[in-house]
């Protein structure tokens, strides 16, 4: 009776661990095209002013990847693409990114909160009504790939993010 008992939960055990490690993997395995989702963002009209790709070396250093503030590293991230308005000041921007893997994405994740943060505190200065965006921000995440973004018509936008994230690229406008 106590043998059937072990094996019945060691059976139990390895099936959970079996189906834990099923999840994980095909987490792994989504792969989402970031020029395709970038140019949805692009083309939606949710970015007050034109949207222009800015230098993804410069990721790192904006949310202060490798410094004292946030866990993550240069290391955690592997791709970037970095969007804001060329001309005038404006919140409006979007940042995807991919992580090295789903615990790199779990520091780029808050990497991108404090960075949020930081832009409040800093737009708070000379721009409040654009500060007050940066408490509403978007944050959509797939596997490894993450979605920050602050436009116009936030719920639309939202919509449109989360239906890129899962993979579709059409926009919906």
């Amino acid at each position: 009776m106590k043998k059937r008992f072990i094996t019945v939960v060691l059976a139990a055990l390895l099936l959970f661990s079996l189906s834990a490690c099923g999840e994980t993997a095909s987490e792994k395995d989504i792969e989402l095209d970031m020029d395709a989702i970038a140019q949805a963002l692009c083309a939606s009209g949710y970015f007050s002013g034109e949207m222009a790709m800015m230098d993804p070396e410069s990721v790192p250093e904006l949310l202060l990847l490798d410094g004292d503030r946030v866990e993550a590293s240069t290391e955690d991230l592997v791709d970037a693409r970095y969007y804001g308005v060329t001309i005038g000041i404006s919140a409006n921007q979007f940042i995807l990114l991919e992580g090295a893997d789903l615990q790199a994405s779990d520091r780029l994740e808050e990497a991108l909160k404090t960075y949020a943060e930081d832009q409040r505190t800093g737009f708070e200065l000379y721009l409040p009504e654009q500060a007050a965006r940066f408490e509403n921000f978007i944050l959509e995440r797939q596997g490894k790939y993450l979605l920050f973004a602050i436009g116009e018509d936030r719920e639309a936008l939202s919509d449109l993010c989360r239906q890129l994230m899962s993979g579709e690229t059409e926009n919906r406008n």
